[in-house]
């Protein structure tokens, strides 16, 4: 499962994670605001789950909100505790 990558589907307001055939594993959606963007919910295949791809996951979404200068608002529990754990994304917490 190496193989796997983190793709934004602007259509569906998501970062997913896909196999090398295109299917999605997991997904992190988000919603676009004026000042910010909500991150609401995250989702990783059972069979992922435990071996990393949901930080791949969140980490993809976050450099990328970053590049776009978008503020996150984490409203899904793992998205806010994952920014929690590294420090060096609490500079793009949106803070309401």
């Amino acid at each position: 499962m190496a193989d796997l990558s983190v793709v934004e589907n602007v259509d569906e307001h998501r970062y997913e994670l896909r196999d090398a055939a295109g299917t999605v594993l997991g997904y992190l959606e988000y919603l676009v605001r004026e000042d910010f963007t909500v991150l609401p919910h995250t989702e990783v295949d059972r069979s992922l789950r435990g071996r990393g791809w949901g930080d791949r996951l969140v980490r993809h979404a976050l450099d990328d909100l970053r590049g776009k200068g978008a503020k996150a608002y984490p409203t899904c529990p793992f998205v806010d505790r994952w920014m929690q754990r590294h420090e060096e994304y609490e500079d793009l917490r949106y803070q309401p």
